[in-house]
């Protein structure tokens, strides 16, 4: 590989950790990514809806049945070894996990992840 084409960026594995969180699906997903942008400068996170059993609520079933599904977000957010611990609080606390029905919160550790940057150019789809 030509070292003369290297970008001022190098892309190399690092250690970090992996935040996901569960969330109702109530908008609060969308919020928390743009506070986790705008306010913390954490860009890499992503939004999945998944069906939760159990997760957000007390399972209410009837004897020998299933607990039905609710429709809920889980949010997955990869932050570096020196951001985690401070972005797990932020998250806590800005997406009220602690409230009845509030989601759930789990961190845990990467082998390795790249960097990511944004190019300076680009606007912010976030605003």
């Amino acid at each position: 590989m030509n070292t003369a084409a290297k970008s001022e960026h190098e892309y190399t594995l690092q250690s970090g950790k992996r935040i996901q969180v569960v969330l109702p699906d109530d908008g609060t997903d969308r919020q928390l990514m743009q506070a986790l942008h705008r306010e913390m400068g954490v860009n890499r996170v992503d939004s999945v809806a998944v069906r939760a059993v159990a997760a957000l609520q007390r399972a209410k079933t009837k004897h020998g049945h299933l607990p039905e599904p609710v429709l809920a977000k889980l949010i997955t957010v990869v932050v570096s070894d020196e951001q985690a611990d401070a972005v797990f609080d932020f998250i806590y606390s800005t997406a009220h996990i602690g409230r009845p029905g509030g989601g759930m919160l789990m961190m845990d550790r990467l082998l390795g992840v790249t960097r990511y940057v944004l190019p300076a150019n680009v606007p912010d789809a976030a605003q």
